[in-house]
């Protein structure tokens, strides 16, 4: 048994207390003075409880969590909590009152076997019913439990997603579990049956659709315009002040609307389960006009779409395929001219995107060469016309 102690830790955005022990009759009036004292003197900032020490909760010590819980604004944070301390936050109903995290299991490479990748993104296989889904850039517990947020907010507003149901560790990084029944990704499927690939390209279409006719909660997305413009405020490394000053021009004469926006959309980030196409990685959705996705998606269809595939015999000619046949069923027509005029659009959003790449996808100086003299050749001398043809982005 542990001896009862509590330390505190203050970060930026935080103030963290340590806890060992028992907080039990004992240590209960040390606990909640130590904790009303150091709120005082720390008024700002999230309260985070780490548990990874702690054996055991009373209910005088879950009283003190409630009082506390009673005049804070920000959500109360346990992590690290053991299985049996977690059992007793269940019982009692504190694991819905406070935001609770279990501490993390770890899993080996004995338990998993790798799908693929994306981005900072790889996935494994665990048996036959369950999908990991590693993060491989360091990325904190906050960001996930952000993508498991805006997840639920995309599979209320009638988005079909994989739901993660646990946090684990691998090598490392935090993962998510997903459970996954004979389901595989759009871009194996077409390695694996070619000749279906104008199938899986409606598949994505409609898919696409139906993100875009989605309409979330009000304020739980960010909007997609921001996020743009953020990127173009960042790129001030490459660009001068008033170039960048028509890219915001650009970015805000895109009609803005409350529909969900993926962010990412590709062959390797759609699964298939039983017929039915489903969303990973929901960390990048956002709320605006469905146009970003559209010359994101273009961008990258028109680039390097090898990489998009992970397949060196998808060709550029098979990925214009893909493209034509998945347009067409996202706009439900055949029709050339309708095509046409959308792509136009499209292609101008697409330019846009490639232009901010810089500063989307953090680069140095000479990957992000080739991206800037695009922009300076292509995009921006054409800022008027381009302006004139954005502001009719309507779906």
């Amino acid at each position: 048994m542990k001896k009862y102690a509590l330390s505190v830790s203050v970060g930026d955005r935080e103030l963290c207390f340590i806890i060992e022990g028992r907080i039990d009759s004992t240590s209960i009036r040390d606990f909640n003075d130590t904790v009303v004292a150091e709120r005082r003197r720390y008024p700002h900032g999230r309260i985070v409880f780490d548990c990874s020490e702690l054996e055991y909760i009373s209910s005088a010590g879950l009283r003190v969590l409630l009082t506390l819980k009673k005049k804070e604004r920000n959500p109360i944070r346990l992590i690290n909590v053991s299985p049996e301390v977690h059992e007793t936050l269940e019982v009692t109903g504190f694991s819905r009152l406070l935001e609770v995290f279990k501490t993390p299991r770890d899993l080996s490479e004995a338990d998993v076997q790798k799908m693929g990748y994306t981005g900072n993104i790889t996935v494994y296989r665990m048996g036959e019913d369950t999908l990991l889904k590693v993060y491989s850039d360091g990325t904190s517990l906050d960001a996930i439990e952000q993508e498991r947020k805006y997840a639920h907010a995309a599979f209320l507003s009638g988005v079909p997603t994989l739901i993660a149901y646990d946090v684990v560790t691998y090598k490392g990084q935090y993962g998510m579990l997903y459970e996954l029944v004979k389901a595989a990704t759009v871009a194996s499927l077409i390695e694996a049956t070619p000749w279906k690939m104008e199938q899986y390209a409606v598949d994505m279409g409609n898919l696409l659709r139906t993100i875009h006719k989605a309409q979330p909660e009000p304020g739980i997305l960010p909007k997609t315009s921001a996020i743009y413009e953020g990127w173009a405020r960042r790129m001030s490394t490459w660009l001068y002040p008033q170039e960048i000053d028509k890219l915001c021009r650009l970015i805000h004469v895109i009609p803005e609307m409350d529909t969900m926006v993926y962010g990412n959309f590709h062959p390797r980030n759609v699964f298939i389960q039983h017929g039915e196409p489903l969303l990973i990685n929901m960390a990048g959705i956002s709320c605006g006009n469905p146009i970003f996705d559209l010359g994101a998606i273009y961008m990258a269809h028109a680039s390097e779409m090898e990489q998009m595939f992970q397949h060196p015999d998808i060709k550029t000619v098979q990925a214009k395929k893909f493209w034509d046949v998945m347009i067409r069923a996202y706009f439900g027509t055949t029709d050339a001219s309708v095509i046409k005029k959308q792509e136009d659009i499209i292609q101008a959003v697409a330019l846009l995107r490639s232009a901010l790449s810089p500063a989307a996808t953090p680069m140095s100086g000479e990957e992000a060469k080739p991206f800037i003299v695009q922009a300076r050749r292509d995009l921006l001398p054409a800022v008027d016309y381009l302006a004139v043809l954005l502001s009719s982005a309507r779906f």
